[in-house]
């Protein structure tokens, strides 16, 4: 199977960290420092997408300056970023990763996970979504998608 690949990060412990403020909102993303050199050589190969819970309240231009403020939002598709506070599904449902392939118009197949979470893998495994655990392992799973 050919066709367009798309790579969809969950962002907490994948990507990055959260940092909250004392009221306990969401107030700064800091992305591991390996991340940004990874983002921009997989999306020489691939569309870049997020999949991520996020806390109630969290909007998608809020999300969107977290992730502008951390300097890593050039790199995802913006019609591809899926937030939980925003869709009302969250990534214990097969739907989030049907409705994540669906934005970005591709066969579920053609799609790749990375996440930290055993158990997010096994829900985006059960809609049909490749997977992988970190992001140097997605150049692995993509190879595959070749």
């Amino acid at each position: 199977m050919s066709g367009p690949k798309v790579v969809f990060f969950d962002l907490g412990d994948t990507i990055g960290v959260p940092r909250v403020d004392a009221a306990g909102a969401l107030a700064a993303f800091v992305p591991f420092p390996f991340v940004p050199e990874i983002l921009a050589r997989m999306k020489q190969d691939a569309r870049l997408g997020v999949i991520s819970n996020t806390p109630a309240g969290a909007t998608a231009a809020s999300m969107s300056a977290l992730l502008s403020a951390a300097g890593i939002l050039a790199h995802f598709d913006p019609a591809l970023l899926l937030f939980s506070s925003v869709e009302g599904v969250d990534k214990t449902q097969k739907a989030f990763f049907t409705l994540a392939a669906s934005r970005a118009g591709v066969p579920v197949g053609r799609c790749v996970f990375v996440g930290e979470s055993d158990a997010e893998r096994s829900v985006a495994k059960s809609a049909g979504m490749n997977t992988s655990f970190h992001p140097l392992h997605a150049f692995e799973v993509l190879k595959k998608l070749s």
